[in-house]
């Protein structure tokens, strides 16, 4: 794997991800009315925990640099919600699982939307069919 030099593009291609990641477990989560239904579909379940705990990996990745100019993310409950599924995960909690992946989730990557878009546009990287994809299928539900 080729690690790029700039920070920033680094950060760029990590915020992509965690937004695809982000993306995909609202879009997991809601065929599910709630937590139980979600919890009672094994498959699902395991999905929306592994979509959140690779967001969250991403999460860790960014530069602290971008971290320090985005202190309105909530960085520390990233953290605290992939411990409790990576240290826990048979005992994660239903509840907070689904309500994170269908709020949270959600509300985090609309966040971030803007600032993918400025980097792309700043470094002069068209986003593409599948970025417009990405949102318009998440958004048909909401």
């Amino acid at each position: 794997m080729v690690v790029h030099q700039d920070w920033r593009y680094r950060d760029f291609v990590t915020l992509i991800a965690m937004v695809e990641h982000l993306v995909h477990a609202y879009g997991d989560a809601q065929y599910f009315d709630a937590a139980e239904e979600l919890a009672c579909d094994r498959r699902s379940f395991n999905s929306v925990a592994m979509e959140l705990t690779q967001a969250q990996e991403c999460a860790r990745r960014l530069s602290n640099e971008f971290r320090d100019v985005t202190p309105q993310l909530p960085w520390r409950e990233l953290r605290g919600m992939r411990n409790a599924i990576i240290h826990e995960y048979d005992a994660i909690d239903e509840e907070v699982l689904y309500s994170t992946a269908i709020s949270d989730a959600w509300e985090l990557a609309q966040m971030l939307k803007p600032k993918v878009e400025a980097m792309a546009a700043a470094f002069g990287v068209e986003l593409g069919k599948v970025w417009d994809e990405l949102w318009q299928c998440s958004s048909e539900s909401v």
